[in-house]
């Protein structure tokens, strides 16, 4: 019984009368035809996205196209290594998935943030990340940010981003989010938002925002735990609501919902992804959003906190709101989800549900996959065009515009004024570059330790060394590395921290008197925050979160 269709609305299209993919008809026209011609399975199938295991393509996948009408593909770090590969593999599902009697093509999505969210990696652009376009406030770089990436997932074949990510930088402490935050200001981050999405909507990209309603005032990871945001509704629209708000009303195709618990708002504990209250009533009915709303991935532990399987969680979903479920592994996992979804649909209500859903993802393939502009479904994997011409040029440029001088008091050092220098870090871009600028440093690679009193022991021993030297530059990407830089203190007036990622961590080391904010971990940032330090240009990036010491 699990196998067969349940009663269907197919049965009454004439054979000859079936749509196709191909019609040539307004986007939600064709949408509710295919789905009305749809067998409960194959409606079933649109709502569904699924991620595969290896490089290569996967045969169950490739069942789960054939024979399901599988309707999304996720692409994870650990497919898309080589693009040459990515594309031929998202050319052999695509081409399974056009050739069914309805031609529909499968949505193929990844997570291509910019900045130290990569999951497309290979030759691609390494972006300075969002909260560098923060410091920026410049439109044009988000656009430009969106168009590029957007342009090198197409030449693959990716046709949907999980991006631009419009969390607000609420708590410091949120290493989750960060620097993927574009910064603490919601007008702006709606803005550069915006823009993000215009430069993905000219490459073709369909693009996604997250994490509603907002990831930014947690330290907790939805990936271990559900994270708990005790914020009212009235907090919520002033601040969290607001990008989404701006985004929904440009016309932002897609918004994936977090796994989040909000109970001063819900009454409840239950994670957005579940919750009727957020999912349907605020963001379908007071903010108006009509496109796809598409889960986290179901597989991570916010979503299962309450021990539930993995099919009961998704049913849930669908009852909620979502249209899509994105469900990372395993294939056991894929199969009692699809038998219990496929079940559930012989209730009137639910399979009403599933076809609204279903009509949605469609209409979105119809607005984006077909046209001679849109992505390739089948990208040449013999000349993969990235990274995109120019994108090295553009991101060091961006890069440059958003370095932030923080502390100024030996800025800048010039390389003859600096005297005898070590640099400290823990990153090889970093070394590079700072060598580049300042010939015949001393290198000392900073090295974690498990607890608070071996990163100090640490710091002690950088800091008998660097009393002999006259310029101590030094690199700051988290807390636990502040602990340890922060034994550098005695000799606070030969210390210049560049600070990477979030730069809320410079508040642990208030003593610092010349420090930079450069955001990005590429070689761009590096080459841009040493080109600042040794003079060539004075850095005019504004802060974009709040810092104690600097007001």
């Amino acid at each position: 019984m699990l196998l067969t269709s349940a009663a269907v609305p197919a049965a009454l299209v004439q054979a000859n009368d079936i749509p196709h993919f191909d019609d040539a008809m307004e986007p939600h026209q064709l949408a509710v035809r295919l789905v009305d011609a749809m067998s409960d399975r194959e409606a079933l199938g649109q709502v569904l996205m699924f991620g595969y295991p290896e490089e290569l393509p996967d045969e169950n996948i490739l069942r789960w196209i054939r024979e399901e009408g599988l309707g999304g593909i996720k692409v994870f770090g650990w497919n898309a290594n080589n693009l040459s590969i990515l594309a031929e593999t998202i050319g052999i599902y695509q081409d399974e998935a056009v050739s069914s009697r309805l031609g529909i093509p499968l949505l193929i999505a990844t997570d291509q943030e910019g900045g130290w969210v990569r999951h497309v990696k290979g030759e691609s652009s390494k972006t300075p990340g969002n909260m560098a376009l923060g410091a920026g406030e410049l439109p044009y770089d988000a656009w430009m940010t969106g168009l590029i990436l957007g342009r090198e997932l197409a030449a693959v074949g990716v046709n949907m981003n999980f991006a631009p990510t419009i969390d607000l930088f609420v708590d410091p402490k949120a290493d989750v989010i960060g620097p993927r935050s574009f910064m603490a200001d919601p007008e702006w981050t709606g803005i550069l938002g915006l823009s993000f999405f215009r430069g993905h909507e000219e490459a073709g990209v369909i693009s996604t925002a997250k994490h509603f309603p907002g990831h930014g005032d947690t330290q907790d990871d939805s990936h271990g735990t559900l994270p708990m945001v005790y914020a009212d509704l009235d907090t919520l629209r002033i601040r969290d609501l607001a990008p989404y708000r701006t985004m929904i009303a440009g016309g932002v195709p897609a918004i994936m919902v977090g796994h989040l618990a909000f109970p001063a708002v819900t009454g409840d504990e239950k994670p957005a992804t579940l919750s009727h209250t957020l999912l349907t009533d605020l963001l379908r009915g007071e903010m108006g959003f009509e496109g796809v709303a598409i889960t986290d991935d179901l597989f991570m532990q916010g979503a299962r906190t309450d021990g539930a399987p993995l099919s009961d969680i998704c049913y849930r979903a669908i009852l909620a709101g979502a249209d899509i479920l994105l469900v990372s592994q395993r294939p056991a996992d894929h199969l009692d989800i699809y038998q219990r979804l496929l079940i559930e649909m012989s209730d009137t209500f639910f399979n009403r549900r599933i076809r609204e859903a279903a009509r949605r993802v469609v209409t979105l393939k119809a607005d984006y996959l077909k046209g001679a502009d849109s992505v390739p479904l089948r990208p040449d994997p013999e000349n993969v065009a990235v990274p995109v011409q120019g994108a090295e040029d553009f991101f060091l440029e961006q890069a440059s515009r958003s370095i932030t001088l923080v502390g100024d008091k030996r800025f800048p050092i010039p390389p003859e004024e600096a005297g005898e220098v070590i640099l400290a870090g823990s990153m090889t871009d970093f070394f590079n570059e700072g060598i580049k600028r300042y010939p015949g440093a001393l290198t000392w690679r900073l090295n974690y330790a498990s607890t608070k009193s071996g990163l100090s022991r640490r710091g002690r021993d950088l800091l008998r060394t660097a009393r002999n030297y006259d310029t101590v530059i030094v690199l700051l990407p988290d807390e636990e590395m502040s602990i340890l830089l922060n034994e550098l203190e005695p000799i606070a007036e030969k210390v210049v921290v560049i600070s990477v990622l979030s730069p809320a961590h410079l508040d642990e080391m208030t003593w610092v008197t010349t420090s930079l904010a450069a955001y990005g971990t590429s070689l761009e940032s590096f080459r841009a925050a040493f080109a600042a330090l040794a003079g060539d240009f004075i850095p005019e990036g504004q802060l974009p979160i709040p810092l104690r010491m600097n007001p």
